[in-house]
């Protein structure tokens, strides 16, 4: 686990977790939903993990309490000419992905003042950094904010610490055949997805899977995987590949 320095926590304040359901975890990462229905205050909690922040909708919230480093992450969030009041509320837009350092600061959470619940997949990242990784900072795409799942697997965001995808396939589309590294998955829009996997050495598979909306998988690195959408519904899942 990463080693952080946390910040004290101020009396009277209780801390919770990053986010609301713990969807799956293993010694490499922990798989979360975040699910705040409008008018709800999320909890002050830490941040110790490096993690990975997709919004699967739009928020507008509030940080009433915020300290300087929330501050200064809140504010980077901003689009050009936008201006945050002085409750520094702001817009939190889908589809915006983010990679985030934990560095064991505490969050004071936030409030939806907006009118419609917010969702987001958030996924820590347990396993160790390399010694070349120690300086991975902060990352934001809003690439693909405003617009439709692009048809089969984006490349969304890359660092140093992980690569993010989103899949999005139509009953009976499958993906390019690509090399994966070892993935941390979650189901935005659920079906049964075919897995057509190559790794060196061993005979080729192919697994069907059942997938739940808002349900993690882990999937281990192969040589060429291929998914297809075998369901009668549009499938829809974003997967962050550790380095």
């Amino acid at each position: 686990m990463v080693e952080t320095d946390r910040a004290p926590v101020p009396d009277g304040v209780e801390i919770g977790p990053v986010a609301h359901h713990l969807l799956l975890e293993n010694e490499d990462i922990k798989i979360w939903q975040v699910d705040t229905p409008a008018g709800e205050t999320f909890w002050h909690h830490y941040h110790d993990l490096d993690y990975v922040l997709f919004h699967t909708s739009e928020m507008f919230g509030a940080v009433y309490h915020a300290n300087e480093e929330h501050d200064r992450l809140w504010r980077s969030r901003l689009e050009a000419g936008e201006t945050l009041d002085e409750s520094l509320g702001g817009w939190c837009y889908e589809h915006s992905v983010n990679y985030i350092p934990g560095t064991g600061f505490l969050s004071p959470g936030y409030a939806n003042v907006g009118k419609t619940r917010f969702t987001a997949a958030l996924i820590e990242i347990k396993r160790e950094r390399r010694p070349d990784q120690e300086g991975v900072g902060f990352a934001r795409s809003d690439a693909l904010v405003g617009l439709p799942p692009r048809p089969g697997s984006s490349m969304l965001l890359e660092n140093d610490r992980v690569r993010v995808f989103e899949t999005a396939l139509a009953p009976g589309e499958k993906t390019d055949p690509r090399r994966c590294l070892d993935t941390a998955i979650y189901v935005i829009d659920g079906g049964r997805l075919r897995m057509h996997v190559s790794v060196e050495g061993r005979r080729d598979t192919v697994l069907d899977d059942d997938r739940t909306p808002a349900s993690g998988r882990w999937f281990g690195a192969a040589d060429a995987l291929v998914l297809e959408n075998v369901g009668v519904g549009p499938y829809r899942e974003i997967s962050v590949e550790l380095k």
